[in-house]
């Protein structure tokens, strides 16, 4: 596969791209690993020591890594199917390239905001809870 082609517009916006698709079967086998990898991150992001915090970064990673993949797996079926319009190599590209911005959207939004979070919550005044209260009147 010649890699230039990917910057050709005649090649991506092709309405029926062909049926001669020979990469299909690596393009599931990548998108189902990605579904199966959603599973994993999630069991390993809630292993990590500050997993309450990093909640509000890393807490819809494993549900969009499922969306993405199960809409590749669509696009890629359409692809397989030589489906007019739907089966457009623009899809598969455009679902990399937003699996990969999403990937740098959430690290920059954790490094940029989690040592402030982790200061904020180490600052944090813990009350006593056996210090006697005021009655709340009714």
């Amino acid at each position: 596969m010649d890699l230039l082609k990917l910057f050709s517009p005649a090649y991506i916006f092709a309405s029926v791209p062909g049926s001669d698709f020979h990469y299909n079967w690596l393009i599931y086998g990548i998108f189902i690993l990605l579904f199966a990898a959603s599973f994993f991150a999630r069991s390993a992001l809630a292993k990590r020591p500050h997993a309450r915090l990093e909640e509000e970064f890393f807490g819809g990673v494993p549900y969009r890594m499922r969306e993405f993949a199960i809409v590749g797996l669509i696009f890629t079926f359409f692809r397989d199917q030589n489906l007019p319009y739907l089966g457009m190599r623009i899809f598969l590209v455009l679902i990399g390239l937003l699996l990969l911005a999403y990937a740098v959207w959430v690290f920059r939004n954790y490094k940029k905001h989690f040592a402030h979070r982790l200061a904020l919550q180490g600052n944090k005044k813990v009350e006593d809870k056996y210090i006697p209260k005021s009655k709340k009147r009714k």
